[in-house]
């Protein structure tokens, strides 16, 4: 069980009024906010199991019943958390598998949470192998006050907002890093990116595309059933999967960098284009923007624009991998080829995995890269140039 989802529902929910017992399990079109929760997790494919933080015994039989009708073949632990978040959370550290390697915490108040979002932060998290959050821009004009400027009036602060972002769940972590955050942490934190940071580590953040509010007070109960309206919900589950296909193809001539997969590569010769000329990252991009239903990478880098001579293909492929996000889909995996008489590509390909994983935040592993020669056959079998091949296969909701 390397993935493991701590579902945090033992929330107070002190300011949701007397009329709500408990947020977790009110009802929004007939079905308990928790069991949306659930249904996010196991649509994401992302776990392998869950551990679930109750408020008290009387709160987990009532979520373990809703386990049992949404989710009753998928390994789920029961815990009870503390006083804190942070108590709550460690508790459901301490009873995760042994094998456990990568670690989500949400707060089972935010119900929203989408599949496709789980994936996204599921995949930055391993790429980067660090504490990763979803989260949104702030678009509001803010302002800090060093005392309450409800009563008298006080001078405030203006906050540049293009610097805020406003963070949600899940948030993601390498199970070692969260482990050592929380055992070293001193004061009370919001939330567990703050326990990292506290650390003095770097964290990333994966931006969140559909609205994921948390329920604080009754009126947010409003606000969640258009949210989670069953025709909202299927539309989210009936996600399409588009596959693209790339090729590229350079000339060989000495003298030239030799640039694959955005790693430089020693040899004699080198590939002639406008930009680094790197074959692979052109077909790979050529197929995010194909399966999107897209132009091709000339029409967003043309060979006659001076300003981008010899920029590297991994902007190509950032710009493309940006595309793709803004119509809705995301990018699953790649598969490609080369073919090349020269240089020998194989030791390189490691490199060049974890290279494109990084711009396209992809674990390397799913990221295909082969090498084949053409037999001596044609111009490529000559040695004259090298080509590529690649597929891209992406998943979501295509806006129109």
């Amino acid at each position: 069980m390397k993935h493991v989802a701590i579902l945090l529902a033992g929330g107070s929910g002190s300011r949701m009024g007397s009329s709500v017992d408990d947020k977790v399990l009110v009802q929004i079109h007939e079905r308990p906010v928790f069991a949306y929760v659930l249904q996010a997790f196991l649509d994401s494919a992302t776990q392998d199991a869950l551990v679930i933080v109750a408020r008290d015994n009387q709160q987990r039989k009532k979520l373990a019943a809703i386990v049992k009708k949404e989710i009753p073949d998928f390994p789920v632990f029961f815990t009870l958390g503390g006083n804190e978040r942070q108590d709550s959370v460690q508790a459901g550290l301490d009873i995760l598998p042994s094998d456990t390697e990568w670690v989500m915490i949400h707060d089972c108040a935010r119900p929203a949470v989408t599949p496709m979002a789980i994936q996204a932060l599921s995949k930055t998290m391993k790429a980067l192998n660090c504490a990763v959050s979803l989260a949104h821009r702030v678009t509001d004009t803010i302002r800090s006050f060093e005392e309450s400027p409800l009563n008298a009036p006080i001078i405030g602060q203006l906050l540049d907002r293009r610097k805020l972002w406003s963070m949600e769940t899940p948030q993601a972590f390498p199970r070692n890093l969260i482990d050592e955050a929380h055992a070293n942490l001193k004061q009370p934190v919001t939330d567990d990116l703050a326990a990292v940071e506290a650390m003095g580590k770097p964290v990333a953040l994966v931006e969140s595309t559909k609205p994921n509010p948390k329920i604080t007070r009754s009126a947010d109960l409003f606000l969640l059933e258009s949210l989670l309206a069953p025709s909202i919900m299927k539309d989210e589950s009936s996600a399409i999967t588009r596959v693209g296909l790339g090729y590229d193809i350079h000339q060989l001539r000495k003298g030239l960098r030799l640039v694959l997969g955005g790693v430089q590569i020693p040899s004699e010769v080198g590939l002639v284009g406008h930009s680094d000329a790197d074959v692979l990252s052109h077909a790979i991009a050529d197929a995010i923007l194909g399966a999107c239903g897209l132009p091709d990478i000339g029409h967003y880098f043309p060979n006659t624009d001076p300003a981008i001579a010899g920029i590297s293909s991994l902007e190509i492929i950032k710009r493309a991998h940006l595309e793709a996000k803004n119509v809705g889909l995301v990018l699953v995996n790649v598969d490609a080829t080369l073919i090349a008489e020269q240089p020998k590509i194989s030791p390189y390909i490691a490199e060049m995995k974890a290279a494109l994983g990084n711009v396209l935040k992809l674990d390397p592993s799913d990221i295909g890269i082969k090498a084949t020669t053409q037999e001596k056959i044609g111009a490529l079998g000559a040695g004259d140039g090298i080509a590529a091949h690649a597929v891209a296969t992406l998943s979501g909701i295509r806006k129109s």
